[in-house]
């Protein structure tokens, strides 16, 4: 590697975490001092707290610590105008980009995206069309390591390094909302999934008013998943009380909004227990105490929210010590991937998620043809490992990419794939149709939703499994098991 490379690597990196820590406030401007507006405020890139509880960063911050980066490393927009990133025969390659958490806490995701990746090189093998071409695909993955500031730099160093066309992204929002924010910046086409779309859009700075232009997101909402909870609990002859279990991190605080998270259960025939500060925590926290109490003297029912796995393990030992069983525990996030359940052994049996894809979503993959079923097989004799609605999403973001890059003039015109994506409507994928922007559901540009399921975890044979036992949702094409239903967790004491 000679020296300018590693400098220019160097430079990369600060940009990135220039953007997610600071909105690139602690940058130079790559162009020198702007003559023709005000200079900016010393302090940097505005950051305000709305009443809803997001944060919204500037993008002109943004923008200023994109150019640092694209200063060290030309843009590929600018390879190509060059010459550097097409032979002018229209044959160059796509190139994808994915930034996966390949290492770390969240590796479990890792399983998923490369079998996705290996399934999608094999399908693009004689190209993927383009407008009216069919060009060969280069897929190129990045470790983001399972932490934001290494995500970003994994981003930086897709779009810089590799050149490629459009990011695609999953895996909690530690992942997926730095490269996001990365792409934006940058100009670079993005599709994300994995997180609700509150948790990505809303954390990010977006305005539904003013919408990001190069970004999008395909999961469900908070909506979404309160209207799954509700299909899920309401059969259950139990107690309404909930109490909440929710971290101190983007996510959490989505779900913590009293304006669409799940203190809106509230509303909804549920009574939520305590007060906010009763139920948010940091993450990491080396006691969950107060929460515990909080359970134990109200003799909460229901358990809900969207604890990390490590968090969740040590605050169920300490409800354990209180030998306290709630009738329902229904999580995100720590309960997605079945080598998760393994450590709370029989306790597991019966704790409940939200589903967004299954094999038993009528669904079939617009690039293979493969019903849900026959992709969750074969992931499961791929890795030994049966399926979770994560393998959906991921291999729905290349799904979407493909149906875009068909109305598209040139792979050269990132605007071109970016309003390509924003067009999509009622695109084919294996997790159901998506429309970015559905009016009828009021979302913002940027955002397509799909309605979810309810599972439960069962365990046979010392193996855990996910079943679908609601469907309640209108617009879900889901087939429940007949043989499966919620389990209240207490009818189990003992076992």
């Amino acid at each position: 590697m000679f020296w300018s490379d590693r400098v220019a690597g160097t430079r990369r990196r600060h940009a990135a975490q220039e953007i997610l820590n600071h909105g690139g406030s602690g940058l130079p401007d790559p162009g020198g001092a702007d003559l023709v507006t005000a200079p900016e405020s010393p302090a940097g890139p505005r950051v305000e707290m709305r009443p809803e509880g997001w944060r919204l960063v500037d993008r002109r911050g943004l923008l200023k610590a994109a150019g640092m980066a694209a200063a060290a490393v030309p843009s590929a927009a600018l390879l190509a105008a060059c010459g550097g990133g097409s032979s002018g025969s229209g044959s160059r390659a796509v190139r994808i980009g994915m930034v996966s958490p390949q290492t770390g806490a969240l590796r479990n995701f890792a399983d998923v995206d490369n079998h996705v990746v290996e399934r999608m090189r094999n399908q693009f093998k004689d190209g993927i069309r383009v407008g009216r071409n069919t060009l060969p695909v280069e897929i190129f993955v990045r470790d983001g390591q399972s932490d934001r500031n290494r995500a970003a730099s994994a981003a930086a160093d897709l779009i810089f390094t590799d050149r490629v066309d459009v990011v695609l992204v999953g895996g909690t929002a530690d992942n997926v909302n730095p490269v996001s924010d990365i792409c934006e910046a940058q100009g670079v086409p993005c599709i994300s999934s994995a997180v609700p779309w509150e948790a990505w859009f809303y954390a990010r700075g977006g305005d539904p008013q003013r919408p990001f232009v190069w970004t999008y997101h395909l999961n469900w909402g908070m909506a979404d998943l309160r209207a799954a909870y509700r299909g899920m609990w309401s059969p259950l002859e139990v107690p309404r009380s909930v109490a909440l279990l929710l971290p101190r991190d983007q996510e959490g605080d989505a779900f913590a909004n009293v304006d669409y998270g799940l203190p809106k259960l509230g509303e909804e025939g549920f009574q939520i227990v305590g007060r906010p500060e009763d139920y948010r925590y940091n993450v990491d926290a080396r006691s969950y105490s107060s929460i515990v109490r909080n359970i134990v003297e109200n003799e909460v029912s229901i358990i809900a929210g969207v604890p990390n796995v490590t968090d969740f393990s040590a605050f169920w030992r300490e409800l354990n010590e209180q030998n306290y069983r709630p009738h329902i525990v229904c999580l995100s996030r720590a309960l997605l991937f079945r080598d998760d359940l393994q450590a709370f052994g029989t306790a597991a049996k019966g704790f409940s998620t939200e589903v967004g894809w299954s094999p038993r979503h009528q669904f079939r993959s617009y690039l293979t043809q493969r019903t849900a079923e026959e992709i969750a097989a074969e992931y499961n004799d791929d890795k030994g490992r049966p399926w979770s609605p994560i393998l959906g999403f991921t291999h729905a973001m290349f799904e979407v990419l493909a149906q875009a890059l068909v109305t598209v003039e040139s792979i050269d015109e990132p605007q071109g794939i970016a309003d390509a994506i924003s067009r999509l409507q009622q695109a084919r994928t294996v997790v159901g149709p998506v429309t970015f922007g559905d009016q009828a559901k009021q979302l913002p540009k940027n955002v397509a939703s799909v309605p979810l399921a309810g599972g439960v975890w069962t365990q046979q044979n010392n193996e855990f499994g996910l079943h679908v036992v609601s469907a309640t949702t209108p617009g879900l094409n889901v087939a429940v098991e007949p043989d499966q239903r919620m389990i209240d967790l207490r009818s189990q004491e003992g076992n």
